[in-house]
């Protein structure tokens, strides 16, 4: 029996030994398996990270082109407004002497002239509604508020669709990018109702909501397909978020046949309010 002894006790040790190698080569698997997991994971959150900065800049860059693109629609506005404007309005009074200066009996030259008067006057008109279009410079001299009621108005005489205009807002006054981003956003939204809605009214309101600025356009039409919503070559729609992302605000457009459709954007008025935005 005591020959037997140490056969027990290194069969044990052995088994031990056995046991513990295998512990330990468990750990060492699992160890890897976590070391490989935390390195993924720290991958993705790098990757994630630079694709974050990545949009950043590219909404940086958006908001700089359109910054220069409204620069630009600025000096031409002015161009038009200042070399044709004021030419036709030159020829407009020249063919006003010329018209007193005819008599009652040179009746084809009369007529003549009331139809070029009148064409000079349709090219003022045109000249004035481009140069609008090109540049709001309304929105200078009537304010936003102002300004988005006299969309809707205008909206109206294009299209035939009444349009109403609703705010809470008083006299709250807007700097000049927010104005012009939330109007080209009014602007685009209004002309997609005007295109693509088949409506019968339309509602276009600006509200302040807490510490929020909210744009609704809304209208009763056949109301937007939910893939048109998410469709990344709808250049409109991107825009229009574009233009939204710039202000820090968000954009929301839902749909529906029975319900139409309403177009929200929400902007911090921090971002907006003259002397506020950071």
């Amino acid at each position: 029996m005591s020959r037997r002894k140490p056969q027990v006790r290194t069969s044990n040790t052995r088994i031990k030994e056995h046991e513990a190698l295998i512990r330990a080569l468990k750990t060492h698997q699992v160890d890897a398996i976590v070391g490989e997991r935390h390195i993924r994971v720290l991958r993705l959150k790098q990757a994630e990270e630079e694709l974050e900065n990545s949009r950043d800049q590219l909404r940086a860059l958006a908001a700089q082109l359109q910054s220069i693109r409204e620069n630009e629609r600025a000096v031409i506005a002015r161009g038009i407004h200042d070399e044709f404007g004021q030419t036709l309005t030159s020829l407009q009074l020249g063919l006003s002497w010329i018209a007193a200066q005819v008599t009652p009996k040179q009746q084809p030259l009369q007529e003549k002239i009331r139809t070029l008067s009148a064409l000079v006057t349709t090219m003022i008109r045109s000249v004035k509604r481009i140069a609008i279009a090109l540049r709001p410079g309304v929105l200078d001299e009537l304010g936003l508020m102002k300004t988005l009621k006299s969309e809707a108005r205008e909206f109206k005489r294009h299209t035939g669709i009444p349009c109403r205009f609703e705010t809470n807002i008083g006299n709250a006054k807007f700097d000049r990018a927010g104005s012009v981003a939330i109007f080209r956003i009014a602007q685009a939204a209004l002309t997609n109702v005007a295109r693509h809605a088949k409506a019968s009214r339309a509602i276009l309101a600006l509200r302040k909501r807490k510490k929020d600025l909210i744009l609704t356009v809304y209208d009763n039409g056949k109301g937007i397909p939910r893939e048109k919503v998410s469709n990344h070559n709808s250049l409109g729609i991107i825009g229009m978020r574009e233009r939204a992302l710039a202000l820090d605000g968000t954009l929301t457009l839902t749909g529906s046949k029975r319900k139409g459709t309403t177009l929200r954007v929400r902007i911090p008025l921090s971002r907006v309010l003259a002397g506020t935005a950071s």
